[in-house]
């Protein structure tokens, strides 16, 4: 079958999901500009959820006023009920159109509520709906992972991580899109289409976890679970205006995903975690997680109870500032965002140190992340035996590598597969043993950084991914945390790429008004400590 013929039967199906009185009118669809993706629509305005008649006036309070921590005390204290939690989400989650578990989750929401009624509750997040990457597998389901070789198979298991969130009470409604192969910043298939921004149509969402990112950012989802391995949540967050949450590989099982690399060439470990549109709502989902002690049901997990650690608000923290890479240069929205939460946190007594873009080996990194997800050509043999083209973004990504001015690894051309995987290994342990002087010499809490050289820019323009693929290759807990807006009316409107640099053109009046954010990100394993100084940095910079 025509691959375009099997991707409209897929997508048919997901629609039919949404039921009748949760799809948006013509009259609703009228208000955006089109075509969608290259027209400039905030969903936000005009009043877009309201114009839609498809939430009452209490279920948009409950997507739009509760932060998780609310959320889970109302259900726990049967304030809310999760059958009507998990049906305001899911209408909200319906107008975004993603893939639709919704049946699953009222049948799940009702015996919650049940148990309730009863005086029990079924873990730490009873009743709270949580959407997923189609990555993960849910039995019964299809994840295709936006590939149309995979549009036959239906899971016959669950994801490890699916089976944790639900002995912890959680209401799984939705999976959600992410680009073909999961390899591009740039959520976009031949299947599901792409996933719009919802404070711009005209940017993209991020990738690879870009419907979570989206979805949350549109307050359809109050928590999404995606993965990263090479800044997949957060580049979504940065790109959406939300929270995200790259812990430690391991610490978040990651049994019984569904992928498109060949397993015995996983050279850098992808990590699952948190989306959300409040910082509390990250540490909310990883303790309860942790603690549930998935190496149990998940080999490739660590059984590493989670320590507690509150640091006291007033804490002076010693805080690396990573620079800017030459290679890499910062628009600059980026660099103003940048430059203000320095100067915030400078004026609540936290010591900024700066690492000099030689100790921070962001363009380094990049480039033997590069050259090491060179060895498996699996994906491009999967899209191939699908009968479908490659997407735009995996084109675009693949020029940029070729154009970029990289200097850390020479010419491999020549070498046999082990020895170029040899030859990458050392390089990497190089710029391992380097970060680990850099602690040392300067006795650091955290670092802090742009998530990336820009915000989100225009469909198929996101590139390299550098500034967060150094975290990925170094196996490091990172948090995005949104901070500001581009604005052009306080920064420059010129930017201009120097010879033999890198990455997406900037154009002040298509990125007004898009999120900005701030990494910080500490040393392997000290994802507890990454969290703690995460929440004190984001009080600062929202005081």
């Amino acid at each position: 079958m025509d691959y375009k013929v099997k991707a409209a039967e897929k997508c048919s199906a997901t629609y039919a999901a949404i039921p009748e009185e949760w799809r948006l009118s013509p009259e609703c669809l009228s208000l955006l500009q089109q075509p969608v993706e290259k027209c400039r629509n905030n969903l936000f305005e005009p009043d877009f959820i309201q114009s839609s008649g498809i939430l009452s006036p209490k279920e948009r309070e409950i997507t739009e006023n509760y932060e998780v921590s609310r959320l889970l005390g109302a259900l726990a204290g049967g304030t809310l009920s999760a059958v009507e939690v998990t049906v305001a989400f899911s209408k909200r989650a319906a107008i975004a159109q993603q893939l639709i578990l919704f049946d699953q989750a009222l049948e799940r929401a009702r015996d919650l509520d049940a148990l309730r009624s009863s005086g029990n509750l079924a873990g730490p997040l009873h009743g709270l709906p949580i959407s997923i990457k189609d990555s993960f597998q849910v039995k019964g389901t299809q994840a295709t992972i936006g590939l149309v070789s995979y549009l036959d198979r239906v899971s016959d298991v669950n994801s490890v991580l699916v089976d944790v969130l639900l002995q912890l009470g959680a209401v799984l409604y939705l999976k959600t899109n992410v680009p073909q192969t999961m390899m591009t910043a740039d959520s976009h298939n031949n299947i599901f289409g792409r996933v719009l921004n919802p404070w711009n149509t005209m940017l993209t969402a991020g990738g690879s976890s870009g419907g979570e990112g989206a979805l949350v950012g549109f307050r359809g989802s109050p928590l999404g679970v995606g993965t990263d391995v090479g800044g997949s949540i957060r580049i979504p967050s940065l790109c959406c205006g939300t929270y995200g949450f790259k812990p430690t590989a391991g610490r978040i099982p990651y049994g019984q995903q569904v992928g498109c690399s060949d397993p015995g060439l996983r050279m850098i470990l992808a990590a699952a975690g948190p989306i959300a549109n409040d910082i509390d709502a990250l540490e909310i989902f990883v303790k309860a997680v942790v603690n549930a002690r998935p190496a149990l049901l998940d080999h490739t997990a660590i059984d590493v109870p989670w320590k507690e650690m509150k640091l006291a608000t007033d804490h002076k923290l010693r805080l690396g500032l990573l620079a800017e890479d030459p290679l890499y240069p910062l628009h600059p929205p980026v660099q103003a965002a940048l430059d203000k939460a320095v100067n915030i946190l400078r004026e609540h007594g936290h010591k900024i140190i700066e690492i000099t873009p030689v100790e921070g080996h962001v363009a380094d990194s990049a480039e033997v992340a590069w050259n090491l997800w060179g060895l498996d050509a699996t994906a491009d043999e999967i899209v191939k035996a699908g009968g479908e083209p490659a997407v735009p973004s995996r084109l675009s990504l693949a020029r940029d590598a070729a154009a970029t001015n990289w200097s850390f690894v020479p010419d491999l051309s020549q070498l046999p597969a082990l020895k170029k995987l040899s030859f990458l290994n050392i390089k990497r342990s190089e710029i391992a043993a380097n970060w680990n002087r850099t602690w040392r010499v300067h006795n650091l809490d955290a670092v802090i950084g742009p998530p990336a050289q820009h915000t989100a820019v225009e469909h198929d323009n996101y590139g390299i991914p550098a500034y967060t693929v150094l975290l990925n290759l170094l196996d490091y807990p990172a948090c995005v945390l949104p901070f500001s807006h581009a604005s052009s009316s306080t920064t420059p409107r010129s930017f201009e790429k120097k010879p033999g640099q890198a990455g997406p053109p900037y154009h002040p009046s298509v990125v007004e008004g898009a999120p900005c954010s701030i990494q910080i990100f500490t040393r392997k394993m000290c994802d507890e400590q990454c969290l703690a100084v995460a929440a004190i940095i984001d009080k600062a910079l929202n005081l």
